[in-house]
């Protein structure tokens, strides 16, 4: 693919990919994604054969959470559990709530994914595996329980910002947040 179309693909890609998190898949138009791209309409089906195997490629673009974990390169045991906790604080703090839903599309994009086809489905469960996978390899202990505490860790904080996000009660979404907080590092702590 030449330089070019490999930029006005990954343009495509942005575009939606922030268009489906905050409007949701059903919320954005073709017209919409490639008028936000600064492309024509006519040149969306040189990169991509329809809206779902667009959003399908939006699911298999790097996520904020799972770049910053990949991307921490601490190599000693302690180092690595730090950095996932700190990266857990990121994702469950007050203040990010509702940046969250922008961030990372396993909160934003659940629903539609659930609805969506089987490629989307896939690069669903693979960003969710590369993100559990990421955390586990960061959680003391034998992997088949550093990846059992990643899982837990993982629904906590998706399903805690999903709930804060949804609440219009600031008092009762930091409690949410700081509940999970709590369970989530008490979970990747425990050996």
């Amino acid at each position: 693919m030449g330089d070019r179309k490999q930029a006005s693909r990954a343009r495509i890609i942005e575009s939606a990919g922030r268009l489906f998190r905050r409007y949701g898949y059903n919320g954005v138009g073709i017209d919409d994604i490639m008028a936000a791209a600064n492309l024509t309409r006519g040149g969306f089906y040189a990169h991509f054969t329809s809206k779902q195997d667009l959003f399908a490629a939006t699911l298999q673009e790097e996520l904020e959470l799972g770049r910053r974990m990949r991307d921490s390169g601490e190599s000693d045991g302690q180092q690595l559990a730090g950095a996932a906790g700190a990266l857990i604080e990121f994702y469950l703090d007050v203040g990010n709530r509702k940046r969250m839903p922008m961030v990372c599309p396993l909160i934003s994009l659940s629903s539609d994914v659930s609805r969506a086809d089987e490629a989307a489905s896939a690069a669903y469960t693979a960003t969710l595996r590369d993100l559990v996978g990421a955390i586990a390899r960061r959680v003391p202990g034998n992997p088949a329980d550093a990846n059992a505490r990643a899982l837990a860790a993982m629904a906590l904080c998706v399903g805690g910002v999903v709930l804060a996000q949804a609440v219009d009660d600031e008092e009762l979404a930091g409690a949410l947040l700081e509940a999970c907080r709590a369970r989530v590092l008490a979970e990747l702590e425990a050996h």
